[in-house]
């Protein structure tokens, strides 16, 4: 299910493989074999689901497209920094004449030595089969994010690991040193890598391939398929938001989370206005017409309406 892959090395090239380990007795020796066990049980649970809404022989693939966010720093400072050698964050020195003041460099240009090693890792990822796509500044001075395509769940697992390795070896050919600690400097944004989950139906006719479950389309009211798999969604978080926090409980993100990071150190989920108007209308049952989506007016002629985004800010 995750295809093979060569390494390039100066003397020669590696074949790699994909690899699941379990004991004799079918115990889970990785942390991919659970994930291809649960990507199994989701699929045959919504493939049952969809059923009662007419979508027989449908197969369902739970996708990801993990965010990658990233600091670079010239090779020289990193070598004398024995805190970032062996910790991967700063411990000792004094705060940065530049903070996150303003937070203009999120919006500004990237400068020309981190685009260099972008576009030179961009290029060494395509070669893996590894679809990156977004790149751009982060809010903090010299941190960046690269987003690749969402993919299948155990794929995306595979190729994550896979592209730290190489943004290390690409940087170290640019005198760069990459920091992939989720808090590296005391003081300003750290790193998140935010995990974009979704259910794809793959087969069901063509009618709803590539259809997204967890996309409300533009009459929520109209989308039984969707609230379901919404009420469902965060039923499961609800029953189960320990075992997801202890997923994600490591001693660097811990560190990270919280003040103004995103997101905070608790398991929550955030719906939006229009969501939860409708699921509370229908808890009360007063959900009597459709509301549809609204839009933000530009006031200005050459620039069309777009679609208001029903999230905690901006984006």
């Amino acid at each position: 299910a995750s295809p093979a892959f060569i390494i390039e090395e100066p003397l020669g090239k590696t074949l790699c493989v994909p690899t699941a380990f379990i004991g004799y007795h079918g115990e889970a020796l990785d942390h991919k074999v659970p994930l291809l066990r649960s990507m199994e049980w989701v699929a045959r649970q919504a493939a049952h689901t969809l059923g009662y809404f007419g979508h027989n022989n449908a197969v369902v693939i739970s996708n990801c497209g993990p965010e990658q966010e990233y600091f670079l720093i010239d090779a020289a400072y990193y070598q004398q920094r024995p805190d970032l050698l062996f910790a991967n964050r700063s411990l000792q020195g004094a705060r940065p004449p530049k903070g996150q003041e303003l937070e203009d460099h999120y919006f500004g240009s990237i400068k020309s030595r981190a685009l260099q090693f972008m576009q030179d890792l961009e290029l060494e990822l395509y070669k893996l089969g590894i679809p990156a796509k977004t790149r751009h500044n982060e809010v903090a001075p010299n941190q960046f994010e690269l987003a690749p395509i969402y993919e299948p769940s155990n794929v995306v697992a595979d190729h994550n690991q896979l592209l730290m390795e190489v943004m290390k070896k690409v940087a170290d050919r640019h005198e760069l040193a990459v920091l992939l600690h989720e808090k590296p400097f005391a003081g300003i944004n750290g790193s998140g890598k935010h995990n974009n989950w979704s259910m794809m139906v793959t087969a069901s006719g063509a009618e709803h391939d590539g259809d997204n479950l967890l996309d409300p389309g533009k009459t929520p009211h109209q989308n039984l398929r969707f609230l379901l798999c919404l009420v469902a969604v965060t039923k499961g978080v609800y029953k189960h938001a320990g075992l997801l926090r202890a997923g994600i409980a490591s001693s660097g993100n811990d560190h990270r989370l919280g003040a103004n990071e995103a997101p905070p150190a608790i398991i929550s989920i955030f719906m939006g206005d229009l969501l939860s108007r409708i699921l509370s209308e229908i808890e009360s049952g007063s959900a009597t017409e459709n509301i549809e989506a609204q839009v933000i007016k530009m006031g200005v002629s050459q620039l069309p309406e777009v679609a208001r985004d029903n999230t905690d800010r901006n984006r």
